[in-house]
């Protein structure tokens, strides 16, 4: 069986009865929008954790999942995939709802080669709007080589720091914010390592402007933007806006913060290769200053109620 025919009946075996069962059950009690989700919303535990990170997992591993406040009758999608898949613009319409039907779902799902068809689980709420399941993590991986869980350390200094285990409902094809968790295995660090900073010139006079960017070679990198957009797609929202600040001291003085233009640039991933996260603009020189100084850039984002940051450090000579 070739892998288009097995996700096309592994869809189609669910999909389509269960789409007839939902749409009978809110005819005959009267339903208007028959399996709607309840107005407070999903939520759903992992292990009977709400944080959104599932910790110290292993290969095999089995995960009890528990939601409530979900559609009635309504078949869902539930897949481990390598965080690859999340900044594959390819992916892009499976992850922010913009698949349309059956055809279309298969169509992308066949297309990525991200997806490990093994990884797949497809289970249907009850009258309720509940799912109660347990799901293997996975022990194969995906046609894509560099789509493996546990991720690479390439990845992780990227910012991709385990693997996502995700939620669509496969009735309005959108993703399942409440539904969708960060799978960290064993072993791996929570956060991948401080990344590297270098400026354009070691001098420069008050009100130049001074680049900034990463050390030429670098092998980390400024991994919190990938993971303030990944967070993003867990829940179903834009990423959080990000706070750079630029500050400026000479041995025992205050600091002195500097107008900055500086951005950081997610990591993305068009197989089969994986471009890290960039650090690109600079600083202005502030007025007042002269004789070498510390200079300390600070890109923070504040994620699962927990402000992140990254920062690194240049010497720089005024004069």
């Amino acid at each position: 069986m070739t892998r288009r025919t097995r996700l096309g009946r592994l869809c189609l075996a669910v999909v389509a009865p269960m789409a007839l069962l939902a749409g009978a059950v809110g005819a005959a009690t009267g339903g208007g929008a028959a399996g709607a989700a309840t107005p407070s919303g999903p939520a759903c535990t992992f292990d009977k954790g709400t944080f959104p990170i599932l910790m110290n997992a292993t290969p095999g591993q089995k995960v009890a999942i528990s939601c409530t406040g979900l559609g009635v009758l309504h078949p869902y999608l539930v897949m481990e995939t390598s965080l690859l898949l999340a900044i594959d613009p390819a992916a892009k319409p499976l992850l922010t709802g913009q698949v349309v039907s059956v055809p279309g779902l298969i169509s992308l799902l066949d297309s990525l080669p991200e997806i490990n068809t093994s990884a797949l689980s497809f289970p249907i709420s009850d009258l309720s709007g509940n799912i109660n399941m347990t799901y293997t993590l996975p022990t194969s991986h995906a046609p894509d080589p560099n789509a493996v869980c546990p991720p690479t350390t390439a990845q992780i200094d990227a910012g991709l720091p385990g693997c996502g285990l995700t939620m669509i409902d496969l009735t309005s094809f959108t993703p399942v914010a409440a539904g969708s968790v960060l799978v960290e295995y064993a072993g791996d660090p929570l956060l991948p390592p401080d990344p590297t900073l270098v400026a354009s010139t070691a001098k420069a006079p008050p009100g130049a402007t001074v680049s900034v960017g990463d050390a030429p070679g670098a092998t980390t990198y400024w991994w919190l933007s990938t993971l303030s957009s990944l967070a993003a797609l867990l829940g179903g929202g834009a990423p959080p806006t990000p706070v750079t600040t630029v500050t400026v001291k000479h041995g025992k003085t205050s600091d002195v913060t500097a107008a900055n233009d500086i951005t950081v640039s997610p990591a993305v991933y068009n197989p089969p290769v994986l471009t890290p996260p960039k650090i690109s603009g600079g600083f202005t020189v502030p007025a007042g200053l002269s004789g070498g100084q510390k200079v300390t850039v600070t890109y923070a984002v504040t994620l699962f109620g927990l402000t992140l940051t990254n920062s690194g450090t240049v010497h720089l000579k005024v004069k």
